[in-house]
């Protein structure tokens, strides 16, 4: 009998203990379930023997009796619908709202108090029905959004915004898309703003929002870079100078330049500039060194980059185009046209490049041509101009201009139609071989995607001369170089 009362004196202890707040010590509640299916998510700030009072998110306190509470979850939960896949194939949907060692509690509806169960070891995986791995890539006046998709297909997805500088509390609807992206456009230069988006399904259910993010829009970028170098009297180190035009737009609110040295991937920074000019003093006169300069604005978001080459060091190039020849002068009577290929290698010091050229080029002949063919072998020589800032907004790369010369030989094969003097429908071929002096010059705009990957475009005025006379034509290449 004493045994009987003392184990529920026990019992009646140990639970009011598991519901005791003591002074100065809050029990922090995620959620609490009522048993008419209501869910208060918020922090118990005091526990009675009766009752519990629960802060909720909104900051309204709330008292609620124990009688009432089906159970407390103190871990975060995601109250957005789900997909449980089984191992069945089945896919089963509804809301997580508890899980133990052994099962997943769901709910159909979200606000009754049924629940069903699902053993663990009959589900492969839980997909969630918002939009996840959400990402802002940022301009001066857009925003370019992205997330991966639920793991059932939304009908389509909408787009939150909020106005953090502005301290807007409530967000606001952007807009719709079907995709898995979307441009937040009209936005103002250097300001902060949050996102999220939401998918929709097709009974028309918006799913909970995604992560929020916060982006800041960039500020305009510098202008007119130039690097100017001076060159140690051993010549071993050298002091480069970046000089470059300030951002004069009051939106951007500039307050400062980075300057960084790009290391395959990975920028490191060399140093700060308030503006105009930034000297990194004592570098070591070698190889070839790519370098960036960003503006900074008052709430340190970067603008876009603008690059820069320094190249200090022999380098070995690779190299291969396709040709388009338009011929001009006397060489119109001999073809309408030409295409053909090239390839070529050399080496790079610094500004400079000197190589060697080969390939076949084939035209399309005249009447009383049969075929016509010329495999030229140049010498070549270049110099290449850095164009900072081009396209800095647009492409990650730079760009150059090179101007160059060539010179060589050619050698020519062309076949040409011959006819009987005596009957003039018997025709035979004659084929004619030489090898004949060639010059060309042109320039060809060209694209660093990276240090050991160049893509460029040319243009070429090229002569040949021949005993019978000179064959001028222009060439016109697209083709691509790798250096080592």
């Amino acid at each position: 009998m004493k045994t009987g009362i003392l184990r529920k004196v026990l019992i009646a202890a140990s639970s009011a203990l598991m519901f005791t707040t003591f002074p100065g010590t809050p029990v922090h509640a995620e959620f609490v379930f009522k048993k008419d299916g209501s869910i208060i998510k918020g922090s118990i700030v005091k526990d009675y023997p009766g009752s519990i009072s629960v802060k909720r998110a909104d900051g309204v306190l709330e008292q609620v009796k124990r009688i009432d509470i089906m159970r407390i979850n103190y871990t975060e939960l995601y109250l957005g619908k789900v997909y449980a896949r089984l191992t069945s194939g089945e896919v089963v949907e509804g809301y997580q709202v508890d899980e133990d060692r052994d099962n997943y509690f769901f709910r159909k509806d979200l606000t009754s108090p049924e629940e069903f169960k699902i053993q663990r070891k009959k589900v492969m995986f839980i997909a969630h029905t918002n939009p996840t791995d959400v990402k802002g890539d940022p301009s001066t006046v857009f925003i370019n959004m992205s997330w991966s998709p639920p793991f059932k297909p939304a009908k389509f997805y909408r787009v939150y915004i909020r106005d953090v500088k502005n301290n807007e509390q409530a967000f606001k609807n952007s807009g719709e898309t079907a995709e898995s992206a979307y441009t937040l456009n009209n936005l103002t230069k250097s300001w902060t703003y949050e996102l999220y988006a939401t998918a929709i399904a097709d009974s028309g259910e918006e799913s909970l929002p995604s992560e929020k993010i916060i982006v800041n829009t960039r500020p305009e970028p510098p202008e007119n870079l130039v690097l100017n170098e001076e060159l140690s009297p051993d010549g071993r180190t050298v002091n480069l100078t970046f000089k470059w035009d300030d951002v004069t737009d009051p939106d951007s609110r500039v307050k400062g330049y980075n300057i960084y040295e790009i290391i395959d991937v990975e920028k490191v920074k060399k140093g700060t500039a308030e503006g105009g000019e930034f000297t990194i003093k004592d570098f070591p006169a070698e190889g070839k060194h790519r370098f960036s300069l960003v503006a900074v604005n008052d709430i340190s978001a970067e603008s876009a980059e603008v690059k820069t080459v320094y190249d200090a060091g022999y380098r070995i190039y690779v190299k291969g185009k396709a040709v388009y020849i338009y011929p001009l002068g006397t060489m119109r009577d001999m073809a309408a046209s030409g295409y053909g290929g090239m390839v070529g290698s050399g080496i790079v010091w610094r500004k400079y490049s000197f190589g060697l050229e080969t390939g076949i080029m084939v035209y399309e002949p005249a009447k009383y041509i049969k075929n016509m063919m010329m495999a030229p072998l140049l010498l070549e020589a270049g110099y290449e101009i850095q164009l900072p800032g081009l396209f800095s907004k647009q492409l990650t790369g730079t760009f150059s201009i090179k101007p160059f010369a060539k010179a060589g030989w050619s050698y020519d094969i062309i076949k040409y139609v011959v006819y009987n003097p005596s009957n003039p429908l018997i025709e035979g071929t004659k084929t004619k071989k030489s090898l004949d002096p060639m010059a060309s010059a042109g320039a060809c705009f060209n694209y660093e995607y990276d240090e050991k990957i160049n893509i460029y475009a040319g243009a070429a005025y090229s002569a040949e001369f021949q005993k019978s006379g000179r064959l001028d034509f222009i060439n016109v290449s697209f083709g691509a170089c790798t250096v080592f």
